[in-house]
């Protein structure tokens, strides 16, 4: 017997090809186009729509974004059809891809190297036990052999933070090398860091191993700010305080309130850096005090995206300023801390939690609307200092590549000459 399906916007059931299917009005109503049978989906996909958070016209879950953003492809390709034009087809699938779930994937090559997974090729065999200071006190670890030329032993503590980590003997390119050196900075120098990571529950998470990267990039003082119900996190990230938002607030609130309470706990802060938790930094040298160096490029000063997407990649190697309204990427944003105060008092930021879509979602649009009503430059480099920590996954038809949501060159998978 199949399991019952009670839903509201579910209705014209029927069989097609030996299999159930029936029109979804809430993707109908969304859309605003009247051919029902666009809009008709399988009876798995209502079950698993029926476990997900239930959906709105306002509020949608992965599955209904999975097939919104194939619908608004075919209405793209159509180059727009009566009661959806090209444009709001085009805001729909940035809105329904906005929603689909980030993955976590072992990718080929270099690009992702996940520590958990792979052992260092430079670890060595034991070679006896030695005292070392953790998270509970002091105890006997096994020390081994380190074949790195800067090592002699290691252990596996001291192994998950060295920043000599490879699965392959090669030598590193350093970020002088990737960006060029700073020429100068402009603007108070940075001296005080505020930093929140956001989160909220994921079919696979990614916390623990952006926390991982963070922490070797620099930041071990970072606040999680938690969407929802609080992750599972390793015993080692156990210590971070957590603003826990509980029921869920949406991504964008999360993030507007994060940036918000940072202010009121570090005033005299100079860097607000909000990390999202599918980021993979750039770990292979101390990327804090690299961006000490450098921070600000402009005075007065503007924004600094540490991520580039594959979309904003520039043919010359280094630091670059955005010529157009940002719209791929929220990884990793640091805001000066008038920007910061300018941002969450900006009238047209306020209100984009009012859109009729993507009010909960679509940071890097809220950031980029109002850096370029504003004009306030946005800096990026390429080669990108993040990466996007997985794929673009869903069950259901329509699924895009990962294309402009992750980086197409990213600094921790290049190699020296």
């Amino acid at each position: 017997m199949h399991p019952s399906l009670r839903c509201p916007y579910r209705d014209s059931v029927r069989l097609d090809g030996g299999g159930e299917t029936a029109r979804c009005r809430v993707l109908q109503e969304i859309v605003g186009v009247d051919e029902p049978e666009r809009f008709r989906v399988g009876r798995d996909a209502c079950m698993v729509c029926q476990q997900s958070v239930s959906p709105t016209p306002e509020r949608i879950n992965q599955v209904l974004a999975s097939f919104l953003h194939r619908i608004a492809d075919e209405i793209i390709d159509q180059g727009g059809i009566s009661g959806c034009d090209l444009p709001r087809a085009e805001e729909i699938r940035r809105w329904a891809g906005s929603h689909l779930e980030v993955c976590l994937s072992v990718q080929s090559g270099k690009e992702f190297q996940d520590r958990a997974q792979r052992p260092c090729c430079y670890l060595g065999a034991p070679v006896g036990r030695c005292v070392e200071a953790g998270a509970k006190g002091h105890a006997l670890a096994v020390a081994y052999r380190c074949e790195h030329p800067a090592h002699q032993t290691t252990t596996e503590e001291a192994c998950r933070w060295c920043r000599d980590w490879a699965d392959a003997p090669a030598r590193r390119a350093q970020l002088g090398e990737l960006l060029g050196t700073p020429k100068g900075r402009a603007g108070p120098r940075v001296r005080q860091w505020a930093v929140g990571v956001t989160t909220a529950p994921r079919r696979q998470a990614t916390l623990d191993t952006c926390l991982d990267y963070l922490k070797r990039a620099g930041w071990d003082d970072v606040r999680l700010f938690v969407d929802d119900r609080v992750s599972t996190l390793a015993p080692y990230h156990g210590h971070l305080p957590v603003t826990l938002h509980q029921p869920s607030v949406g991504a964008w609130p999360n993030y507007y309130l994060t940036l918000q309470e940072l202010l009121c706990r570090h005033p005299d802060a100079d860097a607000f850096m909000i990390v999202q938790d599918d980021a993979c930094f750039y770990d292979r040298e101390c990327l804090r005090e690299y961006l000490e160096d450098l921070l600000w490029p402009t005075d007065p000063p503007g924004l600094v995206s540490l991520y580039c997407s594959s979309a904003y990649t520039n043919e010359h190697s280094g630091w670059h300023a955005i010529d157009e309204e940002w719209v791929w990427g929220a990884l990793a944003f640091i805001f000066p801390r008038e920007r910061a105060i300018q941002f969450l008092t900006d009238p047209g930021v306020v209100a984009h939690r009012l859109k009729p879509l993507g009010g909960l979602k679509l940071i890097d649009e809220a950031i980029g609307k109002w850096a370029a009503r504003q004009k306030v430059p946005i800096h990026f480099p390429t080669p990108s200092l993040v990466q996007h920590l997985g794929v673009t996954s869903t069950l259901w038809p329509g699924v895009p590549s990962a294309g402009y949501r992750r980086a197409d060159s990213f600094a921790g998978s290049w190699e020296g000459e």
